[in-house]
């Protein structure tokens, strides 16, 4: 499907020639379907699929146990919306979250476990990091606990490992076979149709090229939650013997300071998250109240490093962005529509470029990353790793004042632009190509002998 997707993308030069009508060749209002497509084709075709993209594709984290349906229905709402204005963000969310998985496998390999246990699977992993096991100490408030944190209470005994085998996790899963075959069939067949119109020069709107690349960011997004339980409801109770005051006893210094999330912020204190963090340092209303925490938010910021997940998603980011682009020649209804979607296509570009660039230094930072590298080559012998009180503090201090300084003139830009292009892909539909209404003829496509 990706490879129908590169095909689209290199057609749309040609495309774009097509779509560049002239005033005297347009079609205004409403556009009734019985000699073609209509108006309602358009919009019906690319909704549904927009819908699909961002609807089916979230794979949020467990909810509270005392959160009925509404709640999780408007937070998914919210995400959805999230989905729309910015999709290139959730996916670094998705590409985000399946690293952390990946090394939550590599840290349980080193547990010395009886050969009945199931093994430690990419499932286990997502499944604990987004909520499904729940501590339950003895005589204490129970609380949801991650692989790091989960990994630590195994090897000290405070609980017993999980039984659940990767099947049953899956089990608990509501993924429907039908909405994702749906999904998957939709978005195949918007592609060929884009590539099929490509293909003959026939037009194509600025909202079929704003729906490609939500498909684009989906079928990624689908890739990197391929193993991620899909709404799952109840999570697995984890009981311990101890009391949760006689555990942080035990762990010493380290477990000291006073927590901010939940009583094992000493091991990971889900850092860094725009609820949970970001929003009280910016004196906003936060997210959940409860501490400890009753549920893992999903807006953890992702710490993918600087490998090749992070090459992958930069690559995937500028695609998205670079898709806008394919309208550059298109034909708007006014003059000043064009520029303002060339700006604003300029404007998304550039700011997603601007972010990735001070994320990825300020999360190197964060880890030691750069002072390794530099050691590394300077050959001094030293590794430049940097020590747990020292990595705290710039844990702590995770939105520096340069950041901010340049990061809210940049999501002011980006969202203004971003609202441009939304809003301007249904306002075009008011006066369109007369080729746009044209359907394929698939007929030419058959060999005729």
């Amino acid at each position: 499907m990706l490879g129908l997707l590169a095909v689209a993308s290199s057609a749309f030069v040609e495309a774009a020639e097509a779509s560049n009508g002239t005033s005297e060749d347009r079609r205004d209002g409403w556009v009734s379907q019985p000699d073609g497509r209509g108006t309602f084709d358009i919009l019906w075709s690319c909704l549904f699929t927009i819908f699909l993209c961002t609807w089916v594709s979230l794979h949020l984290n467990v909810p509270a146990t005392h959160e009925n349906y509404w709640h999780q229905f408007f937070r998914k709402m919210r995400w959805m919306v999230q989905a729309i204005m910015a999709p290139e963000f959730v996916l670094a969310f998705a590409t985000g979250q399946k690293v952390e998985a990946r090394c939550s496998v590599e840290l349980f390999k080193d547990l010395d476990l009886p050969a009945h246990c199931p093994k430690w699977t990419i499932r286990h992993a997502f499944y604990a990091n987004m909520g499904g096991f729940v501590l339950q100490p003895r005589q204490s408030s129970s609380f949801p606990v991650n692989s790091k944190q989960l990994h630590w209470l195994i090897q000290r005994r405070y609980v017993d490992y999980p039984t659940m085998t990767a099947d049953e996790i899956w089990d608990k899963s509501k993924a429907d076979g039908f909405q994702k075959s749906l999904t998957c069939l939709q978005t195949a067949w918007f592609i060929i149709q884009i590539v099929g119109r490509a293909a003959q020069r026939i037009p194509i709107t600025t909202l079929e090229i704003t729906t490609l690349s939500f498909v684009l960011c989906t079928l990624v997004m689908f890739y990197q939650w391929a193993n991620k339980p899909l709404d799952v409801q109840s999570p697995t109770i984890l009981t311990s013997h101890k009391t949760i005051a006689e555990i942080l006893l035990e762990a010493g210094t380290a477990a000291r300071d006073p927590y901010k999330q939940t009583p094992l912020d000493f091991i990971d204190n889900q850092s860094p998250s725009w609820l949970t963090e970001v929003q009280p340092h910016l004196q906003f209303r936060t997210g959940p109240r409860m501490r400890p925490l009753p549920r893992f938010t999903n807006d953890r910021f992702p710490v993918i490093g600087a490998g090749p997940d992070a090459v992958g998603l930069f690559l995937f980011t500028m695609a998205y962005c670079g898709l806008h682009f394919a309208a550059w020649d298109f034909s708007f209804p006014t003059p000043l529509e064009r520029y303002l979607w060339r700006a604003a296509s300029i404007a998304i570009g550039g700011c997603a470029f601007i972010f990735w660039v001070c994320e990825t230094y300020q999360d190197g930072h964060r880890l030691g990353r750069w002072e390794r590298w530099y050691a590394k080559w300077r050959g001094d012998g030293r590794d430049g790793r940097i020590n747990t009180m020292e990595k705290t503090r710039r844990n702590r201090r995770f939105v520096p004042v340069w950041e901010i300084i340049v990061m809210s003139p940049v999501t002011l830009i980006y969202t203004v632009a971003r609202t441009y292009i939304v809003v301007e892909v249904f306002l075009s539909q008011r006066s369109l190509a007369v080729g746009c209404f044209d359907t394929v003829q698939w007929s030419e496509f058959i060999p005729h002998f």
